[in-house]
């Protein structure tokens, strides 16, 4: 038997060498296809990828989820710049628009408010409510017909009503929106930015009452005080809280309280009391709070976590009037109205400054951080220091004014609107 024997190899000693043929024939096909003998037919290719519809539905999901998404971001931010709705915000610009001219006879005998609104502004008198650009255009023009009219307005509407009456009118730019009858007598009223209105009446069985009701008119809230008068009242922009204002007499003093109201209970959300005091006004100009001014003090409410400040003055309230970017009030001294101390808050109620002027103030106004003060037959405009930028003169019986520009000035008397050019100093 031969013998075999393995031979020995060191790490350094390659492998032999092994000899491989070389196929140099064409590939052969790894697949080859069985077909049964006798059954030969034509090769087919029937493959097909069929794709499912998952990945495309959940493509379409996500398109029509961001969708969604942003037409909610925007009806959300369009409700909170325009809180009465896109179309009449843009029906109250449009209405705007027009040329007009100054001077503008009045068919009244007594001007009794104006509200500036920024490009237009509000009268009332004791026979018409007016609105007019500040070019001078006439927007609106209606007859109410009370003997004691009160002008409250929102961003877009106006509200007058008959003090110690039964009836209040709602108005767009475009006139008369509604009537509004009340069974009892109206002491007071407010309307918020979005349509929402409320009525401050009498009943018999109680002090006061406050109802709420919704832009088409649907009542959605009542509130009642049994012992204690509401003397004013306030609609939240959103129309979803108001504020109220009471008073009560003990011993010869006065005591106030501003309660803020939800609608889901008569259980108020924020109480602050006012000591030997009456709660002069509740303004709501700015979203983000609203008002109050006392005697001798002005207060910021924040609608959100009733957040206070607090302004004190030693000099008595005799104006308020609010801006386009903030409010201010003239404070003066009981004995000497020609001694003003005028303060300014910016839109979330804290001081930006004081002032001081000399003279009796028929009426005064502000825009863009600038005051447009009527004192007797002159009107200034005073800057951050309450020096004198810019004067002109009125003539007499001017009662009210409405800037207009950086230097015109729109002065209101019992039957005339004029537009006048203040010169600089």
């Amino acid at each position: 038997m031969a013998e075999y024997k393995r031979k020995r190899r060191s790490a350094f000693t390659s492998a032999p060498k092994v000899n491989k043929k070389r196929i140099k024939d064409k590939a052969v096909p790894r697949d080859i296809k069985m077909v049964p003998q006798g059954e030969e037919k034509p090769e087919k290719n029937n493959m097909r990828v069929v794709r499912g519809k998952k990945l495309a539905n959940k493509r379409r999901f996500k398109i029509t989820a961001i969708t969604v998404a942003v037409i909610a971001a925007a009806v959300a931010l369009c409700q909170l710049i325009m809180p009465a709705g896109i179309i009449e915000t843009a029906s109250t610009a449009l209405h705007t628009i027009g040329g007009g001219s100054y001077p503008i006879s009045l068919e009244s005998t007594d001007s009794i408010n104006t509200v500036s609104k920024g490009t237009y502004y509000y009268l009332l008198t004791n026979s018409n409510i007016e609105a007019y650009s500040n070019a001078g255009k006439r927007i609106f023009s209606y007859a109410h017909g009370f003997e004691n009219p009160v002008l409250k307005t929102s961003k877009t509407r106006a509200l007058v009503f008959e003090q110690d009456g039964k009836q209040a009118l709602i108005f767009t730019h475009s006139g008369l929106k509604k009537t509004v009858d009340s069974k009892q007598s109206i002491k007071n009223a407010a309307i918020g930015d979005n349509g929402t209105y409320a009525l401050v009446t009498s009943p018999s069985n109680y002090a006061a009452a406050v109802s709420v009701y919704k832009k088409s008119g649907e009542l959605v809230y009542e509130w009642f005080s049994s012992k204690d008068l509401v003397n004013n009242v306030a609609v939240s922009p959103t129309g979803k809280k108001i504020a109220v204002a009471t008073v009560s007499s003990t011993v010869g003093a006065y005591n106030s309280k501003v309660l803020v109201l939800g609608f889901k209970s008569a259980t108020p959300l924020f109480e602050k009391g006012y000591e030997n005091t009456v709660i002069y006004n509740i303004d709501t100009t700015f979203a983000g709070g609203f008002s109050v001014l006392t005697a001798n003090s002005y207060n910021f409410i924040k609608w959100s976590n009733f957040k206070f400040f607090e302004y004190k003055n030693e000099y008595n309230t005799a104006m308020f009037r609010a801006g386009n970017n903030g409010v201010a009030v003239v404070y003066n001294r009981e004995s000497d109205k020609t001694d003003n101390r005028i303060a300014i808050f910016s839109s979330n109620g804290k001081l930006k400054r004081e002032i001081e002027f000399k003279g009796i103030i028929t009426d005064f106004a502000l825009k863009n951080q600038h005051i447009y003060c009527v004192s007797d037959t002159k009107v200034y405009i005073l800057d951050n220091d309450g020096s004198i930028m810019r004067s002109a003169d009125c003539g007499f019986g001017v009662g009210r004014s409405c800037p207009l520009g950086q230097s015109t000035v729109a002065v209101i008397t019992d039957n005339a609107i004029s537009k006048i050019k203040l010169e600089q100093e």
